[in-house]
C-alpha cells in the first residue's frame, strides 16, 4: 500500500483548505456574496434552507450546488415526500480502482444489507473520476474516505471542519447541525489550547450522537520493514511509521551498524516539482528536511520547538516568535529574523499554493526585538491553529537566495510563486539535510548537515525510484535498500519477509480510519431512526479481519480523531454493533415496511411522526437545530 495516489487530491486542495479555515474564522458566514438568482439551475428556487446563510453558501460558486443542474435534479428527487408503498431507492456508492479494499468490504456489506431490504449500487471508478464526483457532490448516497497521514492534516480542524462543518464544500453529506457548527466555529476562535480542546471534544460528541458519519474501522495498521542488519536506533512516529519523510526522526537518529553511513530509501515515484511552494506531498516533506520548519513534532505528535526556540501569545490575534540562536544556512550565511520576516512577507505576497492555507490569515509581520530574535505575527482573527498548523507548516527561506530568484525570473506583484524554477543550486536551507545530487525520476541525495542543532548520525540519505511495491520488497530482500517511504505492508507481505536475518518488520501505532458519510440532507438518511438502523448493518470485523488481514481494529467511537490522535475524545458512545435483526426491528418500529420482493419501503404518507423526524433531521431532544435544506411540502 502506498500513499502516492493522494497526489491527485493535492491539486484541488487549496480551494477547500483555504475556504474551510476562512469560514471557521468568519463565524461560519459564507465569504462570497450569493450570485444573482438568474445564475441558478432550473428548479433551484424550490430548495429552501432552514437558515438563510446556508442558502447563501450553497449559491455562491458556479458549478456547485444550486448552480449545478445535475446536483439540483438529484437533490430535488430526494427531498420530496415519497408516495405510498414507494421503495427506498438503491444507494449509490463509489469505490476507487486504486483502493480495492473498499470494494471488497462493500460486496459483503451490500449482501448483508439486502437481507433487510436495503440495496446498494456499488460503482468502481478511477481515482480521477472519484475525486471529480465527490468534489461536485455528485457521488451518490454514501461517500467513503480514508485518513491520509500528512503533517498538515494533524490539526483537528483538518477533519472536523472539512468533513462535517455545514459551510464547507467537503462536508459531502451536507450535514448542518447547529450545535456542531457552533462548536467548530468556537474552536477556530480559541488560541488557548485548553479552551479549544473543550470545543473539539464537544464537536466530537455531537458528531457521534447525531450519527452523521460511520467509522467502518480504524486502520489499517502501519507495518513497515527495514534493513536492521545495517541500521540501529530506528525511531517510529505515531501515525507515520519509521521511514516517512514527514516525521523524519529515523533519519536523524538511526545509527549505522557497518561502515556504510548512507541510508538508501526506496520510493515508488519522484515528485513533480522541487519548488517547495508547488511541490506534491513527498517533496513537501523532503523540503522541510532541507528548510527548517518553525516547529516540529515528536514521536507522539506533540509540537516541539525547532527553528522557533519559543513562542508567546500576546493577545488573541498576535504571537511573538523567538528564533533559535546560532543557525546557519547551508551556504554559511547566518539565519536571522530578517529571513523569517522575508519568508512570511514573500509567501503572503506571492504564494497561492501550499503555505497560503495558513498565511492568508496574516495581517502583519514585524521585527520587534532584533537582538532578542523576536518576530511578531499578527493575524486578521484569533488563530487557533497557530501551534499545530502554522508553526509546523512554515519554514525559513534565505532572503538572499529567494529574493535573487524572484528578480532573475521576473516574478511580479500578484504573480504566483509556484511558477518559479528552483534549481538544485538554489536549494539552500538551514535544515539537518542539504540538497545533493538529483536525477529526476531516478534518485535524490540528501547530505547530512553536521552543524545543525539536531545533526543526523548518518552521512547521507539517497532516495531511489522503484516503480512498484513488489520491486521495493525485492530490493529490500536483496539488501539493496534500507527503508521504504510511504509504503505500508499487508500482513501477508510482511510474512513473506520472515526468515531474512537482515530484515525487521515493525508495527507502529496508527491514526488511520476508513469511514462513510451519508447524504444526510436526502431521504431516507434525513430520518434519525433510519440512520440508527443503518449503522447496525456493517460487519466491521470483516473489514478488519478479512480485508485488512487483521491489520486494523474496531472503532470505539464515530469520530475522525482516532484513539492514537492527541485530540481524540475517549468518552464517545460505542459504535453500533453489527446486528441485522436489531436494524430490522428499529426500521419496523419507525414505520418502515417491506415490499413483496423484500425491498424496504418508506413509511406511509400518513405517518406524521416519520415526517417530523425527516423535517427535523437531527436527533430529537438533544438540543440540536437543523440549518440545512428543508423537505419540499405539498
Amino acid at each position: 500500500m502506498t500513499h502516492d495516489l493522494e497526489e491527485a487530491a493535492d491539486r484541488s486542495e487549496i480551494d477547500r483548505r483555504t475556504f474551510l479555515k476562512l469560514a471557521a474564522f468568519s463565524g461560519g458566514v459564507a465569504l462570497a456574496g450569493a450570485l444573482p438568482a438568474s445564475a441558478q439551475a432550473t428548479g433551484a428556487d424550490k430548495i429552501e434552507f432552514a437558515d438563510p446563510k446556508y442558502r447563501n453558501f450553497y449559491n455562491e460558486k458556479d458549478g456547485y450546488f444550486l448552480r449545478d443542474q445535475g446536483w439540483v435534479d438529484e437533490t430535488l428527487r430526494r427531498i420530496v415526500w415519497p408516495k405510498d408503498n414507494e421503495k427506498v431507492p438503491e444507494f449509490t456508492v463509489l469505490t476507487q480502482t486504486s483502493t480495492p479494499d473498499w470494494g471488497d468490504a462493500f460486496r459483503k456489506w451490500g449482501a448483508d444489507a439486502e437481507k433487510i431490504g436495503i440495496k446498494y449500487n456499488v460503482v468502481n471508478v478511477s481515482q480521477a473520476r472519484y475525486l471529480e464526483a465527490i468534489l461536485s457532490h455528485r457521488h451518490g448516497d454514501v461517500e467513503i474516505h480514508n485518513a491520509v497521514p500528512r503533517i498538515e492534516r494533524l490539526d483537528p480542524s483538518e477533519w472536523i471542519v472539512s468533513r462535517a462543518y455545514g459551510l464547507d464544500r467537503r462536508n459531502y453529506g451536507e450535514w448542518a447541525n447547529s450545535a456542531y457548527d457552533e462548536a467548530v466555529e468556537a474552536q477556530g476562535r480559541s488560541p488557548d489550547r485548553d479552551e479549544r480542546r473543550k470545543h473539539i471534544m464537544r464537536a466530537q460528541e455531537v458528531l457521534a450522537d447525531d450519527l452523521y458519519i460511520t467509522q467502518f474501522a480504524w486502520g489499517p495498521s502501519i507495518l513497515q520493514a527495514y534493513n536492521s542488519g545495517a541500521w540501529a536506533d530506528v525511531q517510529p512516529a505515531t501515525g507515520f511509521g519509521i521511514a516517512d519523510f514527514n516525521i523524519y526522526l529515523t533519519y536523524l537518529n538511526a545509527r549505522p551498524k557497518t561502515n556504510r553511513k548512507r541510508a538508501i530509501v526506496g520510493i515508488t515515484a519522484d515528485d513533480r516539482s522541487i519548488n517547495l511552494i508547488s511541490a506534491g506531498n513527498r517533496y513537501r516533506a523532503v523540503g522541510r528536511m532541507i528548510y527548517d520548519r518553525l516547529a516540529f513534532l515528536d514521536a507522539n505528535l506533540n509540537v516541539i520547538p525547532w527553528a522557533a526556540e519559543k513562542w508567546k501569545l500576546v493577545d488573541p490575534r498576535t504571537w511573538d516568535i523567538t528564533l533559535r540562536a546560532g543557525m546557519e544556512f547551508h551556504d554559511g550565511k547566518p539565519v536571522t529574523v530578517h529571513d523569517l520576516k522575508f519568508t512570511l512577507d514573500f509567501l503572503i505576497k506571492y504564494d497561492r499554493g501550499f503555505f497560503w492555507t495558513a498565511n492568508s490569515f496574516i495581517e502583519s509581520v514585524e521585527i520587534t526585538d532584533e537582538p532578542g530574535r523576536v518576530v511578531r505575527v499578527r493575524f486578521k482573527q484569533p488563530y487557533a491553529e497557530f501551534e499545530t498548523y502554522f508553526l509546523v507548516l512554515n519554514v525559513i527561506f534565505p532572503q538572499h537566495v529567494w529574493e535573487r530568484m524572484a528578480k532573475d525570473q521576473n516574478l511580479k506583484d500578484g504573480e504566483d510563486a509556484r511558477r518559479l524554477l528552483v534549481e538544485p543550486k538554489d536549494q539552500i536551507g538551514s535544515g539537518p539535510f542539504k540538497f545533493g545530487r538529483y536525477r529526476k525520476d531516478t534518485e535524490m541525495q540528501l547530505i547530512a548537515n553536521k552543524k545543525h542543532f539536531a545533526a543526523p548520525k548518518l552521512d547521507e540519505v539517497v532516495m531511489v525510484v522503484v516503480p512498484s511495491v513488489d520491486g521495493l520488497l525485492g530490493r529490500l530482500q536483496a539488501g539493496e535498500i534500507d527503508f521504504m517511504d510511504g509504503v505500508w505492508l499487508k500482513p501477508s507481505q510482511a510474512k513473506s519477509l520472515q526468515g531474512l536475518p537482515h530484515v525487521t518488520v515493525t508495527q507502529v501505532k496508527d491514526i488511520n480510519w476508513l469511514h462513510g458519510v451519508t447524504r444526510i440532507s436526502w431521504l431516507p438518511f434525513r430520518d434519525y431512526e433510519f440512520r440508527r438502523a443503518w449503522h447496525h448493518t456493517f460487519d466491521r470485523k470483516f473489514l478488519v479481519d478479512v480485508v485488512w488481514e487483521g491489520a486494523g481494529r474496531l472503532p470505539t467511537g464515530n469520530t475522525f480523531l482516532v484513539d492514537a490522535n492527541p485530540w481524540n475524545n475517549p468518552k464517545l458512545p460505542p459504535v453500533p454493533a453489527f446486528d441485522l435483526e436489531k436494524a430490522r426491528q428499529i426500521l419496523k418500529d419507525a414505520g418502515y415496511r417491506w415490499a413483496p420482493d423484500g425491498r424496504l419501503m418508506y413509511p406511509p404518507p400518513s405517518d406524521e411522526k416519520w415526517k417530523e423526524r425527516c423535517r427535523q433531521v437531527v436527533k430529537s431532544g438533544a438540543g440540536y437545530t437543523w440549518r440545512g435544506m428543508k423537505m419540499i411540502e405539498g
